[in-house]
């Protein structure tokens, strides 16, 4: 499910929208700060003005079948559970991305 779309901008991210029950926001994909810790997110995710810093989230890049993406996970109080989508390119144009969102298969005993 798209639950948002993004484009590369010109400070080295992406700007874009995502759209939810609890979301409906412009969002900013912004480069982390370096960090020498193990599994330190590569990206930073920020709800509105980018210069105010209101970061909802995190991504790290990641390479599968379908080549590069941008695993994103997305935490807000209103939310039981973070949530966790991925920017992909869809189509042909390198600067245009979607976050996709599915549901997670249910754990075994539950």
């Amino acid at each position: 499910m798209i639950i948002g779309t993004m484009r590369r901008n010109t400070t080295g991210g992406y700007s874009g929208s995502i759209k939810t029950l609890a979301f409906d926001a412009q969002i900013e994909l912004t480069p982390a700060a370096y960090s020498e810790k193990e599994n330190a997110p590569g990206w930073r995710l920020l709800i509105g003005d980018p210069a105010l810093g209101a970061e909802i989230g995190a991504g790290w890049d990641r390479t599968g079948p379908r080549g590069l993406y941008i695993a994103l996970q997305i935490d807000d109080p209103s939310l039981a559970v973070p949530l966790r989508a991925n920017l992909v390119r869809l189509g042909p144009d390198d600067d245009d991305l979607s976050i996709l969102w599915s549901r997670p298969e249910p754990q075994a005993g539950s």
